[in-house]
């Protein structure tokens, strides 16, 4: 059941939106020589005395950095044909849901599965190609949000780079009658691999860590650490430390990664991952693809140094610790990942966006309250519930709450009480 849309004018590519692949800034490094390699050749009995007593991350090698995964959300105008594009996505989908996954092509000869789930509430129909998944949402007029997402896969980001995956997206999406307008960025992995010897565990990520997230989730498998995360799943940065040899090894899925690493054994390879939603960016002012390269490395430096970094218990001020030796390599891929010079990062971006939607949200349950209260004229409305919200609160501790949600936003709240009457 394939879609085929006729159009007469010949639509743009992508490459106006971004820059050249070349210009990605997605790093390799060769697995060369180690930051600490022993002075002479011990025994084997020597050996593993010695590994068992070093601590984690004694000895460290450089492997790879850069940008492991984007999503991207894409504004797109969809043709004439789109009435007919949408009643055949669904078609597709409602065969999917009696039957499993179903295989479409295109006209391009280029295969994708369509899946029987979409995106959340947002994108109904989720569709995967080989470099990514495309979830398309209902709506044919895009609003403040995208109307299409796009996540590119790791092997696309390593191999092909983002320029490429766009420029196939565009082409992709055309065949369905669309046209992308704008590209915002809205979820990147940027991350960096070591060669670390002996590998990490918990007592030593929680005794050196100092994080800005007290939120620590490790995943131990037969008294083992396999992964830690710190930070929420939800909050707007997270990272995740995790034995990505490990990972390639026993799911087999991407064991191209060892060309890349430059080496067979593929044992304690930890990758450092850094997890940015769409809220992070915006802080770091990453809004377009310009951004994402330029701010690369500045972004890894605040990331590093100043939301996470590994430290020696040498001083009772956590900020006056020593940073841990392999750390500072990993702060060091900074430059790497492109300008590592110094950015702020922005906790008034999106602070006026938030307020109206509390107060479009307030105003859309006045018309409810009016309807209990018996008040129709929607002046007198506002002001008996400007009266009822006053009793509500003085018996309450509002500072209190204005003073944790202030908190949670990342403003600054100064000294000294609130108005109590």
């Amino acid at each position: 059941m394939a879609i085929f849309v006729s159009s007469s004018e010949e639509r743009p590519t992508i490459h106006f939106l971004i820059k050249s692949a070349g210009e990605a800034a997605t790093v390799s490094g060769s697995a060369g020589s180690a930051v600490a390699e022993p002075a002479d050749s011990p025994s084997m009995a020597e050996l593993v005395t010695r590994h068992a007593l070093m601590p984690p991350a004694q000895d460290f090698q450089y492997l790879l950095c850069g940008f492991d995964s984007l999503d991207i959300g894409l504004f797109v105008e969809w043709g004439e044909d789109w009435p007919v594009v949408l009643r055949t996505l669904q078609q597709l989908k409602d065969h999917a849901k009696k039957l499993g996954e179903v295989v479409e092509e295109t006209y391009l000869g280029r295969n994708y599965v369509i899946f029987p789930n979409g995106k959340g509430d947002n994108y109904a129909f989720h569709l995967q190609f080989t470099e990514y998944h495309l979830y398309i949402a209902k709506s044919e007029i895009f609003t403040s949000s995208p109307n299409v997402y796009l996540s590119i896969n790791a092997r696309t980001m390593w191999g092909k780079g983002i320029a490429y995956a766009l420029d196939l997206a565009a082409k992709d999406v055309k065949y369905f009658g669309g046209k992308i307008v704008e590209v915002l960025p809205s979820r990147l992995d940027l991350c960096a691999d070591f060669k670390l010897s002996p590998g990490l565990s918990l007592p030593f990520l929680e005794v050196h860590a100092v994080c800005r997230s007290r939120d620590v989730r490790p995943i131990i498998k037969a008294g083992i650490l396999e992964t830690c995360y710190f930070g929420s799943p939800a909050a707007p940065i997270r990272i995740r430390i995790y034995n990505k040899g490990k990972e390639v090894l026993k799911k087999g899925e991407k064991l191209w990664f060892a060309d890349m690493w430059g080496t067979d054994d593929l044992e304690d390879i930890w990758r450092v991952e850094f997890q940015l939603r769409r809220a992070a960016l915006k802080q770091f002012k990453v809004n377009d693809f310009s951004d994402l390269w330029r701010r690369a490395g500045g972004v890894w430096k605040y990331l590093t140094e100043e939301w996470f970094s590994l430290r020696s218990l040498d001083n009772d001020r956590q900020n006056r610790r020593t940073i841990h030796p392999w750390w500072f390599e990993v702060q060091n891929c900074a430059e790497r990942l492109g300008n590592g010079q110094h950015i702020s990062r922005d906790f008034s971006t999106g602070t006026q966006t938030s307020a109206l939607f509390y107060i479009s949200h307030i105003a859309g349950c006045l018309p409810a309250y009016a309807a209990r209260t018996g008040t129709r004229d929607y002046k007198d409305a506002i002001l008996s519930l400007g009266k009822d919200l006053y009793k509500h609160w003085s018996r309450r501790d509002f500072d209190k709450e204005f003073i944790k949600r202030s908190i949670k936003l990342g403003h600054a709240v100064e000294a000294g009480e609130g108005c109590h009457e």
